[in-house]
Order: C-alpha cells, then structure tokens, then sequence
C-alpha cells in the first residue's frame, strides 16, 4: 500500500522582477539633495548626448526615487515631462539599501527613505546607495520622447 503524500508548498514570497515604465516626472519624491555642480555638468552631458542612458529607480507604491536623483533633475531642467525608470517592490530582498563611503548620515532604513522621500525632509546629497540583485539593462531614450 502505498502512502499518498502531500506536496509542501514553498514558503518564500516570489520577489517581482523590477517592471520598465516612462514615468511622469510630476508624480515622483526625491529622498535627497542635490549636488549643484554634479547636476550642472550631468545635464549639460545629457544635453549634448540628447538622450537618457540610464532609467532611475523608483520605489513602486510611493514613487520615491530611490537611485536617479541627479538624472531626474537634469531631464527636469531640459524641459522633460517624463522619466524612463524601473519600479521596484522596495520592501522585497531584490533592492539592497547602503550608504556611500563618505556619507554625513551612516545609518539608514528603508522607512525613512519612504518618509523623507514623501515629507520631502530630504537626506543631504548622496547618502544612500541602493543596489539591486538583478541586472537591469541600459534603456537610451532621446530627450524628444520624454517631453
């Protein structure tokens, strides 16, 4: 006789990949600063190139940029509308949150990114540094596309 068995069903949340979407730049929270001089010579590159190489990250549910801030400020001062990004679930295992070597601010959490992100209590330029675990392509968009 045999024994019938069940099959154990897995435990572990399947994590999302991150999802590509032209997003609008209205709809957006930075969490941080800007560098004045990084965001000059960053839209006068973009200007020249007449395109966008890389998407930004964003937060999904609130749309806090989570890597991008610089970037999103250029295509702002050039008069884009829109922002090619890659919307993550930032509460998944996918989206690893750090901060840079020379940061003022040495100890963060995803909940406080959200929080400055949406009560714009900003973090000084370049404190957090998020990674994610999966490769994420380059996306060139001109510039006229994102008007």
């Amino acid at each position: 006789m045999v024994a019938s068995m069940s099959q154990a069903k897995p435990t572990t949340r399947m994590t999302p990949s991150p999802r590509f979407a032209v997003v609008e730049l209205s709809r957006l929270h930075g969490h941080e600063r800007i560098r004045p001089a990084l965001l000059k010579e960053l839209t006068e590159r973009i200007r020249r190139d007449g395109f966008l190489k890389r998407p930004i990250l964003v937060a999904e549910r609130d749309f806090v940029i989570l890597d991008g801030h610089h970037r999103a400020e250029a295509v702002r001062s050039l008069g884009c509308a829109k922002i090619p990004a890659y919307l993550v679930d930032y509460e998944s295992d996918l989206v690893h949150l750090g901060t840079w070597p020379d940061a003022k601010v040495r100890v963060v959490s995803k909940q406080e990114v959200i929080r400055r992100g949406l009560t714009q209590d900003l973090f000084p330029p370049k404190t957090t540094r998020h990674t994610v675990s999966v490769s994420l392509p380059e996306r060139p968009m001109d510039l006229e596309d994102l008007m």
